[in-house]
């Protein structure tokens, strides 16, 4: 089989449309359409499908696509045979948590650009399930996140618990969260509900039967930061992301058990792909810059 029919074949997936790939692969749309029905005679099944105007993929299609996407990382790593550091090139697809991106990755990301600038870097921050759920998918190359499961699919090293931390203004520094069956007339604010420290928070509320006044979601860390040295509610966050402002005495934290809760913070990759040398690269940069 033809393997620029395959590399075809991802690149219309990766772009969107058949003009798209033509673009990036500096080719016509002629020829692009003449490689996939290519690949489409020797498969003997269709991977695309018209509906309406859009081109999408069949359900063979969705079979092929991470098995040709396991292909292009393994010719990757073919090519970075023997090769140094500085020539670790191609595409690193990366999902972080949120308030690991913004407090322990710019350190990370500084070394792996220094040790592969010619690598391609994607990098986005959403929730942990659904890093998790596109890892298991083979979506993304790398997730570094909270941990959410047990998940065998998945090849995981960790990088330490997470000790997690109620915070308020020093105004309200008196509420007492340790007593049971209360109703305390202040706000929550965090981000949204799939947030893995504020299920933990919550499910700790519900089982001391302690109610609050209301919920206030904010995506930001730092404004939810911003808006309880505010006054205007307390959170439950990471201990590392509030350590200025609780040295400055913006925050104060409040008592709530007797063992701090944590959450364990780790980068994973599905257990059954071929690692690129980018990804090892990044792995090895969080490994010097994080343990």
């Amino acid at each position: 089989m033809d393997l620029r029919r395959f590399i075809t074949f991802k690149t219309v997936v990766e772009e969107g449309s058949f003009a798209q790939a033509a673009r990036k692969l500096c080719c016509t749309q002629s020829t692009i359409t003449f490689q996939i029905q290519q690949l489409e005679q020797e498969l003997a099944y269709p991977v695309f499908e018209k509906v309406g105007r859009r081109m999408v993929l069949t359900p063979a299609g969705k079979l092929l696509l991470p098995r040709v996407r396991e292909l292009t990382r393994v010719l990757d790593g073919i090519r970075q045979i023997s090769s140094r550091e500085e020539d670790i090139a191609g595409d690193l697809r990366i999902m972080v948590g949120e308030t690991l991106l913004a407090y322990k990755m710019p350190d990370v990301l500084r070394l792996f650009r220094e040790k592969a600038p010619k690598v391609r870097l994607s990098l986005q921050s959403v929730n942990c399930y659904v890093i998790r759920d596109s890892l298991l998918a083979d979506h993304t190359d790398l997730g570094i996140f909270y941990r959410v499961g047990n998940d065998d699919a998945l090849h995981m090293e960790y990088f330490g618990q997470q000790e997690l931390v109620l915070v308020a203004s020093p105004q309200l520094q008196h509420v007492d969260f340790t007593q049971r069956e209360q109703h305390i007339p202040v706000s929550f604010i965090i981000n949204e509900p799939q947030c893995v420290f504020r299920q933990i928070f919550e499910s700790a509320l519900r089982e001391r039967k302690i109610t609050l006044e209301n919920t206030i979601e904010l995506w930001s860390i730092e404004s939810i930061k911003q808006c309880v040295a505010s006054n205007l509610g307390i959170s439950f966050l990471p201990r590392f992301s509030v350590l200025r402002e609780l040295a400055s005495g913006e925050l104060q934290e409040l008592p709530f058990s007797e063992t701090p809760p944590s959450i364990t913070a780790l980068c994973a990759y599905h257990a059954g792909r071929t690692v690129s040398p980018a990804m090892n690269m990044f792995i090895d940069c969080m490994h010097q810059c994080l343990d």
